[in-house]
């Protein structure tokens, strides 16, 4: 193996530890801590409960706990978001609830945030 090879092949620490921004609506960004272990683990969690709670469309719903779940444990900060007469909100367990009913920004935020983080590319790692 050539040292170019063992580099791309190596998983890199401490890469994409500090929050970053997504864009997930016109004039809506966010910003995201990086998924942890911890948060993944909760959300699993979750997701298992509402599996074993069945019912109809459970492991939809189990999806869509676990997009819930990291939401809240990695939205850290947010733009463009106010409430129905117009006031800026911070994100709060309830406002992020009421962020993510609609669907583009449920949507954007487990494509761009929640998908990259159960399947890094390898040579990146980020």
């Amino acid at each position: 193996m050539t040292d170019q090879t063992a580099a791309a092949t190596l998983l890199k620490l401490g890469v994409g530890r500090e929050p970053f921004w997504l864009d997930v609506a016109r004039g809506v960004r966010l910003q995201f801590r990086p998924i942890s272990v911890a948060a993944i683990l909760l959300a699993r969690s979750v997701a298992a409960d509402v599996l074993q709670a069945g019912g109809d469309d459970a492991s939809i719903k189990a999806g869509v706990a676990f997009t819930r779940s990291l939401s809240h444990t990695g939205i850290a900060a947010w733009e463009g978001i106010g409430d129905a007469d117009g006031n800026v909100v911070e994100p709060s367990p309830d406002n992020i609830d009421a962020l993510l009913e609609h669907w583009p920004v449920f949507d954007a935020i487990d494509r761009l945030y929640v998908g990259p983080a159960l399947i890094r590319d390898t040579e990146k790692n980020v």
